[in-house]
């Protein structure tokens, strides 16, 4: 058991999971404490689920991880960290407004903010609006983009200022991430 360590700033890791940086493994690599207590790699991935694409990479060499996580090992996420409690972000807090403190990239498209929450496994970044709307860098949201696809050539829209592209929203919805909250069942369970 590693005796507390100091936990740095609360970051925002690829699979969508908030933590905190605990350790520096074996490899060279950070080991991060998520809000839920366990701990990650630097991708926001959970050992076991390392584990088990590192077992499918072996039987299938065409196997693609639904990650940017490319970890080759789990050294540092089964080990149990004692560290002090720090705060986490409020829960009354907004995505938008949390990756403001955090010093997030902001850019306005239409005259809406909107900040960079991460880039996702498929290369697209996923970006957030004050009201919680998830947008692509141009500002269009999912339904938005769907509608580009299925007819490119004859789309319209109510607003010239619309801006056709060809990006793709794929949001990761692994448990404990800020897509998907932890059910009330877990918490149950963990008392």
């Amino acid at each position: 058991m590693a005796t507390d360590p100091a936990l740095g700033p609360v970051r925002l890791l690829g699979s969508g999971r908030l933590a905190r940086k605990v350790a520096t493994n074996r490899s060279d690599q950070p080991v991060f404490i998520d809000a839920e207590g366990q701990t990650c790699c630097s991708h926001g991935e959970r050992a076991p689920s390392i584990q088990a694409w590192l077992t499918a990479e072996r039987k299938d060499a065409a196997f693609k991880r639904p990650s940017l996580c490319d970890c080759q090992n789990i050294d540092g996420l089964l080990t149990t960290y004692e560290a002090a409690k720090a705060p986490w972000p409020s829960s009354g807090e907004s995505l938008f407004q949390l990756l403001g403190t955090m010093g997030a990239r902001e850019i306005k498209n239409n005259t809406r903010p909107q900040r960079l929450a991460f880039m996702t496994h498929t290369g697209c970044e996923l970006w957030i609006q004050p009201t919680g709307t998830l947008v692509c860098q141009h500002g269009n949201t999912r339904k938005l983009l769907n509608k580009m696809k299925r007819d490119s050539a004859t789309v319209n829209f109510r607003s010239r200022k619309v801006q056709k592209c060809s990006c793709t929203l794929s949001v990761p919805r692994r448990n404990g991430t800020i897509f998907s909250p932890p059910s009330k069942k877990a918490c149950v369970r963990a008392s």
